[in-house]
């Protein structure tokens, strides 16, 4: 089994952060979301994984190293391929066309989930979704009676139904999506002016291929600032955070909220939904529903759907405040 790990996006939506960090690396809770995906997959598959193909763009080291031991960590090896371009989603899997062979998941990695993946034996592989109220900013799936997907389309301005993708995707043998996304470069088939894993997968459906639709318990969308924070306060919610630091009597805490051992709180009204990681010092404040990144500084501030960056300073800042890394606020 490999995991197929697409990671070359520029992470527009969650800008300025993916400027210094690329979103599968963004943490939470003191783990980056890729770590949280591939700790689910892991876990949910019935047979160990032998390797983990990361596809990226302009890798620097550290994170090059991340990734390496992040596969040591599962007994996997590590492979790197590049995206030169951001043609599409298809483009970004047939980058790692010498690894697609025999059962593969892919991954789309700003996303958590929790979800089973035994997949039907009568069938050639699986995606996973979930329903949402607006499905136009997803991949959608239309099934047939019988629950295998007869239609795929990307971002429909009218849904054929409310099952948005939500990026996980199994394939028995993945070598079967060559030739259907080569035809897409052959006849230029693109849907919103790329190249989408969709249209491929919508291809082999056409010829037979049975796709099954399979459900989550859980799904997390990560990929802006205001999905990292709802992200944040369900896992809050379902008691995923690390042990929190205990605070002094000048510090009130209204849980949940996930303060690292290593951070430092003085005078100040912590929570609802605040996460503060390591190294990060609070001083004369009161946060809600924020995160606090790691050697950041607030001071003085009133904040609510604030996401505060690495080694950024907040100085009385209210509000919705966003700041990069080593960013500077009042």
């Amino acid at each position: 089994m490999r995991l197929i790990i697409p990671m070359a996006g520029e992470g527009k939506r969650l800008r300025p952060h993916t400027f210094t960090t690329p979103k599968p690396l963004f943490p939470l809770l003191g783990k980056p979301v890729l770590q949280w995906l591939i700790e689910e997959v892991h876990s949910a598959l019935p047979e160990a994984v032998e390797a983990l193909v990361y596809i990226v763009r302009d890798l620097k080291d550290d994170t090059r190293g991340y990734l390496e031991g992040l596969a040591r960590q599962w007994g996997a090896e590590a492979h790197f391929c590049t995206q030169a371009e951001p043609l599409g989603t298809a483009h970004a899997i047939y980058q790692a066309r010498e690894y697609l062979r025999g059962p593969c998941v892919i991954l789309f990695a700003d996303t958590i989930f929790k979800a089973s993946i035994q997949v039907p034996a009568s069938a050639d592989g699986a995606l996973w979704v979930k329903r949402v109220e607006d499905p136009r900013s997803y991949g959608v799936v239309e099934l047939r009676p019988e629950g295998t997907i007869s239609r795929l389309v990307e971002k429909p301005e009218v849904p054929p139904s409310d099952l948005a993708i939500i990026g996980i995707y199994f394939l028995r043998q993945a070598e079967r999506l060559l030739p259907a996304i080569e035809y897409l470069f052959q006849h230029d088939v693109r849907s919103k002016g790329e190249y989408q894993l969709t249209d491929a997968l919508q291809l082999l459906c056409d010829q037979g291929l049975k796709l099954q639709a399979l459900p989550v318990e859980e799904w997390l969308d990560c990929g802006s600032r205001s999905l990292i924070l709802k992200a944040q306060a369900r896992l809050l919610d379902l008691g995923l955070a690390p042990p929190s630091a205990s605070v002094g009597s000048t510090v009130q805490v209204i849980a949940p909220v996930y303060i690292s051992p290593e951070a430092q709180v003085t005078d100040s009204v912590i929570g609802p939904y605040v996460a503060v990681e390591a190294g990060a010092r609070i001083h004369r404040s009161v946060l809600s529903y924020s995160l606090c990144r790691a050697g950041s500084v607030v001071e003085s501030s009133v904040l609510h759907e604030a996401l505060i960056g690495a080694h950024a300073v907040c100085k009385q800042g209210v509000g919705a405040v966003d700041l990069g890394d080593y960013s500077r606020y009042g």
